[in-house]
């Protein structure tokens, strides 16, 4: 028998971590051949990142590792292969996933330790290469593999056809039952699939250049999968299908995981890629779900509110009729909504990113607005060398660090990504700009610290949110001492040393907020909330340009700090002279109210007083972003 190992590493979340799906799927596959379990032992997946020497160590007499790579473990699992074939240099190393490039072999060339690599799906391609190293036979008989001939060449063999994706599910032929044994402390998550294939071919994703037909996955096996969720108590399970919600039948399958969490109780959250423009299925879905307490939110992803971007990376949007009839839809169901762009795509200037975001604000989305960098990933059309000089594009390659992930996560192999730093459109220092621009939404308007100044400035004064916070960072750049100069200075430069390769990477760690990392725009709130009273001293200076009554800018700042969330208990019921409550809740709901002069007092609800910083971080600023926990819940008295 010929021992045979897999890795997929991830991270350890505190005490929470992913099966290692993609691996288990290949493996599930090739063990379900008779051949295969007569003449190898399937010894085990390796799915932590642990120090490579005893990772390497852990492998006994390993006549083949198989590695399923992505960006989150690529230079762990080089390593570790490296340490493996020092260590066992007959050892055959095989990778796959999503860094292996699709049409190339060269990467063989790039690594003498890696023996083949299997392209695109491996399931097949895996289970053919067992078979063929059984029989002695030829690398290139085998489908979607890359190999070195007699003379040390790479070279590639023929794709693999695959018509059906309904392969063996690696959790009920018991993949990983010796993982639950082994870590009984480790609190896992689990990813499932429907379907596999995107109809779509947007250039900056990975999945873009290979336009597949959808491949359904039997609804037996999906049900049966949410059952063994429960059976395990696996509380987050996630959708890995490009487009949930495309399809009918994904109705199906959210009612029975709202069944199943009724009669067992898991899984306690369910999370998924929505189908890119919010049709009423998903709506549909997305409320189940919400009513049931099993999604934190819908997603509406845009990725640019720019024509010239969307023509370039081949991608279509909402109109923006439909994208404020949907937004309203979603706050009238009470469904928190959020959406997703992505910073640096090619076409997209600073004032069209600006506007874009002022754009999602008028629409209604004032809660999480998720802006990621532009990457180029292997696959992608974006990363081709002839689009990139088409577009101007240039990248840069920074350490990646998992936000809410432990900062020791990487300590000795650091991941790394590339992404754009300029195009065309956007020189460099306008994409620091454009960045700032997009924390400062993020951090001061989605967690609440200057959202209703924002939002009555809009509504009574018709001032663009665009403007707003424009004028916001112009001044705070004017006056450095005040503690908004002070932390948009810190952002910016982050944002510089980025460019420029010598920052380390786009999260941030502070102990004073707890043992994990943050997005910047939550390092902004954070350490603008920890000196909240400075803060809200110094804004009138900034506010007095807008020639408001001044007993009113007084009352609504007032009530912009109480309504805020932050360490401790509740204030006291506080009173106004105008029915703030009542505006904004009208605002938020997409009417223009006028703010009526109306003695309201506001009372505060919430039951549960949270004490110190780290634990208002992890559940208002980390679990509680999209639900914007960050504000206080309260009821108005009129009179």
């Amino acid at each position: 028998m010929k021992n045979v190992y897999f890795v997929q590493a991830g991270n350890l979340y505190g005490v929470n971590a992913y099966l290692p799906y993609a691996a288990g799927c290949v493996a599930a596959y090739a063990w379900s051949n008779p051949l295969i379990r007569e003449n190898y032992r399937l010894d085990g997946f390796s799915f932590l990142r642990e120090p490579v020497a005893q990772a390497a160590a852990s492998f006994k007499d390993p006549f083949l590792v198989a590695f399923s790579n992505y960006l989150w473990n690529f230079e762990y699992h080089k390593a570790l292969a490296k340490e493996i074939k020092r260590l066992h240099p007959g050892c055959l190393i095989v990778f796959g996933g999503h860094q292996v490039l699709n049409e190339s072999a060269e990467q063989l060339g790039e690594y003498p330790f890696v023996d083949l690599l299997i392209h695109k799906a491996g399931e097949i391609p895996f289970e053919q290469l067992l078979l063929a190293l059984l029989q002695g036979a030829d690398f290139a008989v085998g489908p979607s593999l890359s190999y070195r001939d007699t003379d040390g060449n790479p070279r590639r063999t023929r794709e693999a056809l695959c018509e059906s994706c309904d392969f063996p599910s690696p959790y009920l032929t018991g993949m990983f039952d010796r993982l639950f044994e082994t870590y009984p402390d480790i609190l896992f998550s689990m990813t499932i699939e429907s379907n596999r294939g995107c109809p779509y071919s947007c250039a900056f994703c990975d999945w873009g250049t290979q336009r597949q037909k959808l491949l359904q996955i039997s609804m037996e096996r999906v049900k049966a999968e949410i059952d063994w969720a429960a059976l395990h108590k696996i509380e987050f399970v996630v959708c890995a299908d490009g487009n949930f919600g495309m399809l009918e039948r994904d109705e199906e399958i959210v009612d029975y995981v709202i069944e199943t969490k009724r009669r067992t109780g898991y899984p306690k959250k369910f999370n998924a890629c929505f189908a890119k423009n919010g049709n009423e299925i998903v709506f549909r879905l997305n409320q189940k779900l919400s009513e049931q307490g099993i999604s934190n939110g819908a997603t509406v992803a845009f990725q640019s509110l720019s024509p010239l971007a969307l023509e370039n990376v081949g991608r279509s949007n909402l109109g923006l009729k439909q994208l404020h009839e949907l937004v309203s839809l979603y706050n009238h169901a009470g469904i928190p909504v959020y959406t997703e762009l992505i910073m640096g795509l090619p076409g997209e200037t600073l004032d069209s990113f600006v506007r874009g975001l002022g754009t999602l604000l008028a629409a209604g989305m004032h809660g999480a607005i998720e802006v990621y960098p532009c990457e180029l990933l292997p696959n992608a059309a974006l990363s081709g060398a002839t689009y990139m000089e088409k577009h101007g594009i240039e990248g840069i390659r920074v350490r990646q660090t998992h936000r809410h992930g432990s900062p020791a996560n990487h300590d000795e192999v650091p991941e790394y990504c590339n992404i754009v730093r300029k195009t065309n459109t956007m020189p460099t220092e306008d994409w620091i700009t454009a960045f700032l621009f997009a924390t400062v939404i993020q951090g001061y308007h989605g967690f609440g610290l200057l959202t209703c100044f924002a939002v009555y400035l809009y509504c009574a004064r018709k001032l663009p949110y665009e403007r707003f916070y424009l004028d916001l960072i112009g001044w705070a750049e004017a006056n450095p001492a005040t503690l908004a100069g002070e932390q948009l200075s810190f952002i910016r430069e982050r944002y510089r040393s980025l460019s420029q390769g010598t920052g380390e990477s786009l999260v941030y760690y502070d102990s004073r907020f707890g043992e994990v990392t943050w997005p910047l725009c939550a390092a902004l709130f954070l350490r603008t909330a920890m000196e909240t009273p400075r803060f809200f001293d110094e804004l009138p200076a900034f506010l007095r340009r807008y020639g408001m009554d001044v007993a009113l800018l007084s009352q609504l700042a007032h009530y912009q700090r109480t309504i805020l969330r932050l360490p401790g208990p509740p204030p006291a019921p506080a009173s106004f002279d105008y029915d703030f409550p009542g505006y904004f809740a009208a605002a938020f709901a997409g009417r223009y109210p006028n703010l009526l002069k109306k003695r309201t007092t506001v009372r505060f609800t919430e039951q549960r007083a949270i004490d110190s910083w780290p634990d208002y971080a992890r559940e208002c600023v980390w679990y509680g972003r999209r639900k914007r926990l960050s504000i206080r819940e309260g009821e108005a008295i009129y009179g």
